[in-house]
């Protein structure tokens, strides 16, 4: 359940550092989408926060479903709901779209999802 994006993307130090982009370095699946993810070696632009905290409507289901590696539950006040542009692949054709996802301190990005 947990997102290993130490791995995979390239973080930036703090949230401000975060509202400009990062790069993609592994694969990342977009929710409902079947054979749908973010490409990799491609950067995402246009990073900015849309909601925080209370703000996010699933808020207690991430907080569920996303505890720390030491077993803790996340605080609502850790959570932000974050959107961008990224170039999303099928493996046959590549599109630029606007991507949104749930990003905590200390777990990362969760659930990708494409916007139509």
């Amino acid at each position: 359940m947990y997102n290993d994006f130490e791995e995979n993307f390239i973080i930036p130090q703090s949230l401000g550092a975060m509202a400009k982009t990062f790069y993609v370095k592994a694969a990342k699946p977009v929710a409902g989408q079947e054979n749908l993810h973010l490409k990799p070696g491609s950067t995402v632009t246009g990073v900015k926060v849309i909601a925080s905290g209370e703000e996010i409507r699933e808020v207690e289901r991430l907080i569920r479903d996303y505890p720390l590696p030491n077993g803790e539950k996340t605080k609502s006040k850790d959570w932000y709901k974050v959107r961008g542009t990224a170039v999303v692949t099928d493996g046959v054709t590549e599109s630029v779209e606007e991507v949104h996802w749930y990003q905590c301190k200390d777990i990362g990005k969760v659930e990708y999802k494409q916007k139509f």
